[in-house]
C-alpha cells in the first residue's frame, strides 16, 4: 500500500501507525462494552471480512493464474482449476450466509411493514451491486 498511496514513512512509524489503526478501535470497544462488546466485535469483524473476501481472493487467483504476470511461477492448470473451485465454493458459502442473514433480519424484525419493504429494496439493491462487482472482477481482463 505504501507504493499505491505514494507514502514515504519510516518503517517503524508505518508499523506504529498501522498497529494503532488496528488495535485502538478494538481496545475502545473492549473497554466500553466489556467481554460482551468484544464478542460482538468479533462477530461484526467476521461478517465484514466475509463480505470483503471476494475482493481480495479474485484478484489473487487471477494474478497467480496469469502467465504474463507470474512468468515461470504461474500456477499449473490443475492448481488453477482447484483454487478457483475452492475460491468459488468459499465465496458462494459466504454470499449464501450474507443473503440468508439479511432475509432473516427482514423477516424477524419488529419494524413496520413499510420500513421492512424499504429496507428490503435497499438491501437487495446493495446485494445486486455486490454480486455485480464480484462478477466484474471475475470477468475483467488483467492489465499487463
Amino acid at each position: 500500500m505504501q507504493r499505491f498511496l505514494d507514502l514515504k514513512l519510516k518503517p517503524w512509524l508505518r508499523n506504529l501507525l498501522t498497529r494503532c489503526l488496528a488495535i485502538i478501535p478494538s481496545l475502545i470497544v473492549s473497554l466500553i462494552g466489556g467481554s460482551a462488546g468484544a464478542g460482538k466485535l468479533i462477530i461484526i469483524a467476521s461478517v465484514i471480512l466475509s463480505f470483503e473476501l471476494p475482493f481480495a481472493l479474485v484478484p489473487l487467483l487471477k494474478c497467480t493464474s496469469c502467465k504474463t504476470k507470474m512468468g515461470s511461477h504461474v500456477n499449473s492448470i490443475w492448481i488453477t482449476a482447484l483454487t478457483w473451485i475452492i475460491g468459488l465454493l468459499i465465496m458462494g458459502i459466504n454470499i449464501y450466509y450474507i443473503v440468508t442473514s439479511f432475509i432473516k433480519l427482514l423477516l424477524h424484525s419488529h419494524m413496520m411493514l413499510v420500513a421492512v419493504i424499504f429496507c428490503g429494496i435497499l438491501g437487495f439493491a446493495g446485494i445486486a451491486i455486490y454480486l455485480a462487482s464480484i462478477a466484474y472482477l471475475v470477468f475483467r481482463k488483467i492489465n499487463k
